[in-house]
């Protein structure tokens, strides 16, 4: 990795930060839908990236959303489950059988189905964790699920809209 790249996702996190911090905080549908784009800065850090990285990148971004949201380690903690899991599913999405070049994790390296499908699963798998911890029991278990649906589709198709957006600038 190179200190062009190093810059380039350095300006990414803080770009996708300041999104959830000042923007999509205020975004809220019935108060069921919530957006949390910031989880795109580990969904779309390259697939070479360490693990140790992803997770300290992860931990760092979601301990910044907590000092804003003021949720004390909720989104630090679903963050590094995500970072966790993402190289899992990964590999399970993109087998490397035969494949000899690095995957690139964009609707141009994955195809539409694959990186629609990659978005869901690992929002999903955030959203339920970070929803469910805050509940803090299954007595919500209904409203907690309509939450973790709901924020899943407003999260995935804002996730894909602004990595569509943010693609055709720099291709511009």
């Amino acid at each position: 990795m190179n200190s062009q790249s190093l810059f380039k996702i350095i300006g990414t996190i803080a770009l996708y930060l300041f999104l959830q911090v000042f923007i999509v905080r205020n975004l809220v549908f019935f108060e069921v839908a919530f957006c949390f784009v910031y989880i795109s800065i580990i969904l779309f850090l390259p697939s070479s990236t360490p693990v140790s990285a992803v997770l300290l990148i992860a931990f760092l971004a979601g301990l910044s959303v907590d000092l804003f949201y003021n949720t004390a380690g909720l989104h630090a903690s679903a963050s590094l489950l995500l970072a966790f899991l993402r190289s899992y599913i990964i590999k399970v999405l993109f087998p490397t059988k035969g494949l000899e070049t690095e995957l690139v994790i964009s609707l141009e390296g994955m195809g539409m189905e694959r990186f629609i499908r990659y978005i869901i699963i690992l929002t999903f798998i955030h959203h339920l964790y970070l929803f469910f911890l805050e509940a803090g029991s299954l007595k919500y278990f209904l409203n907690t699920s309509l939450k973790v649906v709901a924020s899943v589709m407003f999260t995935s198709v804002v996730t894909f809209l602004l990595h569509v957006y943010f693609k055709s600038l720099q291709n511009s």
